[in-house]
């Protein structure tokens, strides 16, 4: 796919104002992630060379889409074939600062240097045997936990809050106000996320931090693996 010079400009800018606040507050494993893709700074990735940085090291491989905003069942239906969707929508010099849809720009930028990393790739292996086998209840509380764990999520490294979501990655103005003290944190369990709805169309009113990422996933597994074997998972309240 072929894009105009005005979206390469974009991206450049989008690119130049984003990186050195993520380089002082991404986590330990996004940063990892992001020198291991070597996004190129000037012009728009092509798919072909995300696979290639990206297939061979964890299995999973990036298409293109013009939906501007993919439904949850057809999401989770690619992400049981280990294929992320990156769509073909830019946002505009007037959101530069922070755009409601999930663009390009949030697709390969805040989501894809996450996915060279094994470990990570084992994490988004698990949302979709756990949807598909929900029932509507169930699929709306994961949409919750994933919204505030890979999409907004927080996690402490050394005593210090980290960013771990893409949408935060992607975001300077929501990124800053969450680094600044501005939204409230609590700790990521089941029972807190599933207490909120995700705000798609605003900025997040409140955020959920995970102690470590073993943590975060042996909380997801805790959810995810009575669904799969047919059962109902055990809440506190």
């Amino acid at each position: 796919m072929q894009f105009d010079d005005e979206l390469h400009d974009i991206w450049s800018a989008l690119y130049e104002k984003q990186l050195p606040d993520t380089r002082k507050y991404a986590c330990a494993d996004y940063l990892e992630g992001f020198d291991l893709l070597n996004l190129p700074e000037d012009h728009i990735p092509s798919v072909d060379y995300l696979n290639n940085q990206i297939t061979p090291r964890t299995g999973w491989r990036v298409e293109r889409t013009d939906v501007r905003y993919t439904d949850a069942i057809p999401w989770y239906g690619k992400f049981d074939q280990r294929i992320f969707l990156i769509t073909d929508y830019m946002r505009s010099w007037e959101e530069i600062n922070w755009t409601p849809e999930p663009d390009m720009f949030h697709d390969i930028f805040g989501h894809l240097p996450f996915m060279t990393l094994p470990h990570y790739a084992d994490l988004q292996d698990m949302f979709a045997p756990a949807f598909l086998a929900a029932d509507d209840e169930q699929r709306e509380n994961i949409k919750r936990l994933a919204w505030f764990s890979t999409e907004f999520g927080l996690i402490r490294e050394n005593g210090e809050l980290k960013i771990f979501g893409a949408g935060l990655m992607s975001g300077n103005s929501e990124m800053l106000n969450v680094v600044n003290g501005n939204v409230p944190v609590k700790k990521f369990t089941v029972e807190n996320v599933i207490q909120f709805d995700k705000a798609v169309w605003e900025q997040n009113s409140i955020l959920f931090v995970f102690e470590s990422f073993d943590q975060l996933i042996l909380e997801l597994k805790r959810y995810f693996e009575p669904i799969k074997a047919g059962e109902l998972p055990e809440l506190t309240r």
